[in-house]
């Protein structure tokens, strides 16, 4: 029998986040959806999630790309947004990284 060492919490969400950046799909990912819980930092950096008729997921976009929006993004604005998903170590959670927002319709 093989014995197994136990991974600390931190070396889990590491590999996780490997694996999320090496697949094709999530490194450049466009989604959908409607903003809720929106924030926009003293820092320029914007908090928020995006939700749909059944799923939520946590998103974020960093001052540089915020700076290059054409419009002020609001709770209930339906978006598309581009970007990549992946982990954000310290909690354990996926999350969108959004490089790019445009309003849906």
């Amino acid at each position: 029998m093989i014995e197994r060492q136990a991974l600390s919490v931190t070396q889990v969400n590491l590999y996780i986040k490997e694996l999320l950046n090496r697949d094709a799909i999530l490194t450049d990912i466009m989604v959908k959806g409607e903003l809720s819980n929106f924030k926009a930092h003293s820092s320029g950096h914007m908090y928020m999630s995006l939700k749909d008729e059944t799923g939520v997921m946590r998103a974020v976009m960093f001052r540089s790309a915020a700076a290059k929006l054409t419009f002020r993004p609001e709770n209930g604005m339906k978006v598309v947004c581009r970007g990549r998903i992946s982990v954000y170590e310290r909690d354990g959670q996926y999350q969108l990284y959004i490089d790019h927002m445009t309003p849906d319709g």
